[in-house]
């Protein structure tokens, strides 16, 4: 029988300073004074920059440049392309008035990890840290993983076997309730609902939720509100209101083709998995191939299509097959932070408006 898992204190304790010590640094700067370089180098008052691929995502966000429209221009025009534009964009936006934005900094690296184009005040770990510590210690709850990113954001589940309930129809498994702790440059400090599994030790992070909580400010009214709202998760043993309905809708709808594209790339996305590697939680290969045995061609569909597209495969199907591989050593390198990014996705995919959600069965 699986084990309902944790870390030990000692891990937990180490991993706390670890975490204070990846705090991020947040720089305010003009608008003005930057310019893109290469995808990879950003130029801040006349100083060469390392930045990463959100911190790059962010400066087409403040440009007003969609991310799927800067993938296509990237790859039709290539780089240097996408780099002027990028930066014609930038002097537009400036011309109408916005003028700075906040850089966010590795304090080991120096690379930029995040732009924002609202600069904002962060959360510190040291504070995240011990808040948190104070949410586990009065709901009795225990850690079971601690995972810290590249650009110093934490993720931290925890949950009792206290706090579990069963789901009519699924009787070998137990579902325990807890929440997920997370405070990273692009979302701040967040506290959702985590659902530990314990048939296979799989966890999902609740973001979509109603009940995910985002923390921007410390004063009084903001963590009086905080707290409430933590009581009220907690009264119901942290299960979130919609989980149950979704859930049954999950299992009785199937997912598009569009769906299981996008499940796909995520988990390609997040770990080095070669794409037939993948087949095992998410069958997109298969299913191509039962659609090209129908004479339909799935490469020549727009999104819309693949939208309308049923597969063999159920919306509760993929979200077993993130969280499973999430959550076990597959081996295939994935980061422990990517692994709870993976856990998020999922609750997302379980939440969503399904694709198929509306298909009517038709007399003609």
């Amino acid at each position: 029988m699986k084990k309902f898992e944790t870390i030990s204190q000692s891990l937990f304790d180490q991993r706390s300073a670890e975490a204070i010590l990846k705090t991020p640094i947040r720089k305010e700067v003009s608008l003005k004074d930057i310019e893109i370089v290469k995808p990879n180098t950003l130029k801040v008052e006349n100083k060469l920059i390392r930045m990463n691929s959100d911190a790059f995502k962010g400066i087409c966000k403040v440009v007003g440049l969609p991310v799927g429209f800067d993938k296509t221009f990237s790859s039709a025009f290539g780089d240097k392309a996408r780099q002027a534009l990028v930066n014609r964009l930038k002097v537009a936006v400036q011309a109408k008035g916005a003028t700075s934005l906040s850089l966010v900094v590795n304090p080991d690296s120096r690379e930029i990890v995040s732009v924002q184009k609202d600069p904002r005040d962060l959360i510190s770990n040291q504070i995240f840290m011990e808040t948190t510590g104070r949410i586990i210690d009065k709901y009795n709850l225990s850690v079971n993983n601690f995972s810290i990113g590249d650009n110093g954001g934490i993720v931290i589940n925890a949950s009792s076997p206290n706090n579990s309930w069963g789901v009519k129809g699924l009787s070998d498994e137990d579902h325990y309730g807890g929440v997920t702790f997370t405070n990273n440059p692009e979302g701040g400090f967040r506290v959702s609902p985590f659902m530990y599994r314990l048939v296979c030790a799989n966890g999902m992070i609740g973001t979509a939720f109603d009940e995910s909580m985002a923390l921007g400010q410390m004063d009084r009214m903001s963590m009086e509100s905080f707290w409430d709202r933590l009581n009220l998760l907690a009264d119901r043993g942290f299960q979130p209101l919609q989980f149950e309905e979704k859930l049954r809708a999950a299992m009785n709808t199937r997912a598009s083709l569009f769906e299981l594209e996008s499940t796909h790339e995520a988990l390609r996305r997040f770990s080095d998995a070669e794409h037939k590697e993948l087949e095992a939680w998410v069958p997109l290969h298969t299913t191509r191939e039962r659609f090209h045995g129908a004479n339909i061609d799935t490469i020549l569909l727009n999104p819309q299509q693949k939208k309308s597209a049923k597969t063999g495969t159920t919306i509760w199907d993929l979200v077993n097959g993130v969280t499973h591989f999430a959550t076990h050593d597959n081996g295939i390198n994935i980061s422990d932070y990517d692994r709870r990014r993976l856990q998020v996705q999922a609750s997302q995919l379980l939440s969503k408006k399904y694709d198929m959600a509306n298909i009517i069965s038709s007399p003609y």
